[in-house]
């Protein structure tokens, strides 16, 4: 079994990779990024997974290593992935979502390939949803929010139609916000993590900086997140979509007092008006009952084992992880 893994060195693909390599079922690993080594605590992943280099959107480049690999199964998870960024530079995001994606598609119907396909897409396509009180279902009216959210939600449209349209058998994942080891410190919560390590030794006052607090949202384990994603690619039907998250929500608050309860020491809660965002969801329920009658998925991780996960490896790689 040959598979590829695009955008490999990123924080949910190392997960995966991870995950892969304890399968019992050998198979031969393919890392594809377009550039760059493994991020800190999974340089192991170096002698056990073969890394190859190209950028999405270079169509020769992408042809050569299809042609080389013969993927059997591809785990899409190459992308744009800053939403706040994606305001300021949304060509960026378009290009590596949308554009990313259509050329990996089509060189794969250009090479008579058809291996299965897990497309990552995200939980962000829904954005606002008309009634907050609603669960967010597969069916739910994509409403994006932001130059991030839209071009996903557009690779998505296209990876189902490359399904229609050309036979590709793709199932496509949308996992909600999902935190964790390696989880950069431009997400709030490994943010937060980042300074409390900071405190703890002494390199800032103890003060942690936040945004808004009252949002409600649905963070998820990534390694519970990369679970599902070997479990769709086993199971999933082709052209479906699938939310992945853990189908319980708590407000920001709530997640920044669990995270304070796992350290010893005092800190004070400062609002910086320069972490609320301009355009902000204010609630994301969701509904997670399809993938786990599909698949039979069941998240692993509770929150304080969420958040002692995303402490642990800020403790061990420092907080300018």
């Amino acid at each position: 079994m040959t598979i590829l893994v695009t955008g490999a060195n990123g924080f949910a693909a190392c997960h995966l990779l991870e995950a892969l390599l304890t399968q019992p079922t050998a198979a031969r690993l393919f890392a594809l990024t377009r550039g760059g080594g493994w991020p800190a605590g999974f340089e192991p992943l170096a002698d056990r997974v073969t890394l190859v280099h190209a950028e999405l959107t270079d169509a020769p480049a992408v042809e050569h290593v299809l042609a080389s690999v013969g993927p059997e199964r591809i785990f899409h998870l190459a992308g744009f992935t800053d939403p706040a960024r994606s305001l300021r530079q949304p060509e960026l995001a378009w290009k590596a979502n949308l554009t990313a994606s259509r050329v990996l598609y089509e060189t794969l119907v250009k090479l008579d390939l058809k291996p299965r396909i897990v497309h990552v897409s995200s939980g962000a396509v829904y954005g606002d949803p008309p009634d907050p009180a609603q669960l967010i279902t597969e069916s739910t009216e994509p409403r994006p929010n932001n130059p991030y959210a839209a071009s996903k939600a557009a690779a998505d449209l296209l990876a189902f139609q490359c399904g229609r349209s050309w036979g590709l058998p793709i199932m496509r994942a949308r996992p909600f916000n999902h935190i964790g080891p390696g989880l950069a410190p431009r997400f709030a919560l490994a943010n937060w993590a980042a300074q409390v390590v900071a405190i703890e030794r002494g390199q800032q006052p103890p003060e942690l900086r936040v945004g808004n607090l009252d949002p409600e949202r649905d963070h998820l384990d990534v390694r519970d997140v990369a679970a599902a994603y070997l479990l769709l690619m086993e199971h999933g039907e082709p052209g479906a979509a699938y939310n992945i998250a853990l189908g319980r929500w708590f407000t920001m608050q709530v997640w920044l007092d669990e995270l304070l309860k796992l350290t010893p020491v005092p800190i004070r809660v400062v609002v910086d008006p320069s972490l609320v965002r301009r355009v902000e969801t204010a609630t994301v329920r969701v509904d997670v009952s399809k993938i786990k009658s599909a698949v039979g998925w069941q998240p692993r991780y509770d929150v304080p084992a969420m958040l002692a996960g995303l402490l642990d490896y800020y403790r061990a790689t420092g907080p300018a992880a």
